[in-house]
């Protein structure tokens, strides 16, 4: 079942990859260029290359630096980096640093465009188009073929992510290999007993779809979202990964575009959850599953020493059935090793935002516009019926302010999971359908999981940045075609 809709997903050739047959990659880390005493510089290029993905067989990508995932950069709290992103491709790109607390003019506006270097577009062509053609963007900011982003990194430790968030393509581009990690570390974070060094491991997951030849195979499903029916862990089909007999650190994004994961192991024994999109929870959290929606991070610890050597246990996806119900295996080697630290019981302190702090209660509605409500798949998709309008705030929080922000989901046939983004804050799930938020969403979020039916309340304060931000769906085509909404930090 297609999980943005509810017409049946025809797979490919899914079936001829073979599975657990290719050791986990490990994305690189970017080393900077140069370091001062305002930060750490670096150079990104957003370019075509031919990759092996699948056996035998080249897959073209558009990558930072020509790599799927790009190169993980990691930064020092309160330490700022410095990021030069130069197009080398044939289309406009956007850099947007998920989940970072950055400045209006490098949050990534999807009209901020970086144009292509190779083949400059002229003047004129930028004045025609709409957030969900593809083409070019009205209302685009002045011709330019690089752009330097700044990250002040003021915020706690966390795994962020950097992705391609330009108006009309963002899903295309993203789907094509424009995204890589990019953690956040901090002193509190590394005075505590946790798996580090190769012990602490990021997986990117997201599905595609491939032709015979090798190449990807993007299809929006008009608009409802492109899906797959091959599983990607850091770029490689259902990888292996060979662990000791410790514990390992996981830091898991859902990349996908439009398919959510709900993980589990095969082995049924629980998970420790120890951080949400905006860092550690308070405490560990032991989760038999943890869904996961579309942009959305969770840390997990996984003690392997409680496996025999020999052992083998999967990743699985229990949404999914047959080869999309399984994510990667684990093969446990060697002795029992003692690690030396137990899991810490208490992980950070969370200021907690009460609801009687909020100055004011807003509420928005994700679906598409009400005069194509019975049209599928939507033509175009809207936050409170209203089309993205990039010259337009549909909501001017003042600096400084608590706000609950409402997210409804009315009910609805098709079975999309809308989950809704928020640039520039972090906020915390009050209740979710007049209940306590979940174990693994306990904690600070920058997305949310929303599905058909659901009502959540989420308590955010405005700090730090004057200027335009957004909200909006991360199913990225539902971004494309118009789920998004301006809002001003005044």
């Amino acid at each position: 079942m297609l999980q943005a809709c509810s017409r049946p997903f025809h797979p490919g050739n899914s079936e001829a990859v073979p599975r657990f047959a290719t050791a986990l990659p490990i994305p690189p880390v970017l080393e900077p260029t140069r370091s001062d005493e305002r930060g750490d510089y670096y150079e990104i290029e957003a370019r075509e290359s031919a990759v092996a993905i699948l056996a035998g067989k080249q897959t073209t990508i558009r990558g930072y630096n020509g790599i799927f995932p790009g190169p993980t950069i990691k930064a020092m709290r309160g330490r700022a980096t410095h990021i030069r992103f130069t197009n080398k491709l044939l289309t406009p790109v956007v850099t947007h640093l998920h989940g970072g607390h950055t400045p209006s003019d490098s949050d990534g506006w999807p009209t901020d465009v970086i144009l292509p270097a190779r083949h400059p577009v002229p003047a004129t062509s930028m004045q025609t188009g709409h957030a969900g053609d593809g083409g070019q963007m009205a209302g685009a900011s002045a011709l330019r073929y690089e752009h330097n982003y700044a990250y002040p990194n003021d915020r706690r430790a966390a795994t962020l992510w950097y992705h391609d968030h330009a108006m009309g393509a963002a899903g295309q581009n993203v789907y094509m290999g424009l995204a890589g990690f990019y953690l956040v570390e901090d002193e509190d974070e590394r005075s505590l007993s946790l798996p580090r060094g190769c012990y602490d491991i990021p997986l990117m997951l997201c599905v595609r779809q491939f032709n015979h030849d090798g190449s990807f195979q993007y299809d929006p499903h008009g608009h409802a979202g492109a899906e797959g029916d091959v599983v990607l862990v850091n770029g490689a089909p259902w990888p292996v990964l060979q662990v000791e007999r410790r514990s390992y650190r996981f830091r898991i994004l859902n990349a996908s575009n439009a398919t959510t994961f709900t993980l589990a192991l095969s082995s049924a024994l629980p998970i420790v959850q120890i951080a949400t999109d905006g860092g550690l929870m308070a405490r560990p959290v032991e989760v038999v599953r943890i869904p996961m929606a579309m942009a959305e991070r969770v840390e997990v610890v996984i003690d392997f020493s409680a496996y025999a050597a020999g052992d083998s246990v999967v990743l699985r996806n229990t949404e999914k059935q047959g080869p999309l119900g399984e994510i990667m295996r684990f093969d446990i080697t060697g002795p029992a090793v003692s690690d030396r630290d137990q899991l810490p019981h208490r992980l950070s302190m969370i200021e907690t935002l009460r609801p009687e702090a909020a100055v004011r209660t807003r509420t928005f509605t994700f679906g598409p516009r009400p005069e194509l409500k019975d049209h599928f798949p939507p033509i175009y998709w809207a936050i409170n019926g209203h089309r993205f309008d990039p010259e337009r705030a549909q909501a001017e929080p003042r600096l400084g302010d608590v706000e609950i922000w409402r997210f409804v989901y009315e009910k609805s046939p098709w079975r999309q999971t809308h989950p809704p983004h928020i640039h520039l804050v972090n906020f915390q799930i009050l209740d979710r359908n007049g209940q306590a938020p979940r174990d693994h969403e306990r904690g600070w979020k920058d997305t949310l999981r929303l599905d058909s039916g659901d009502d959540v309340r989420g308590i955010m304060r405005f700090d730090g940045y004057r200027g335009r931000y957004l909200m909006h769906c991360h199913n990225l085509e539902h971004e494309d075609y118009d789920m998004m909404m301006r809002f001003d930090v005044v």
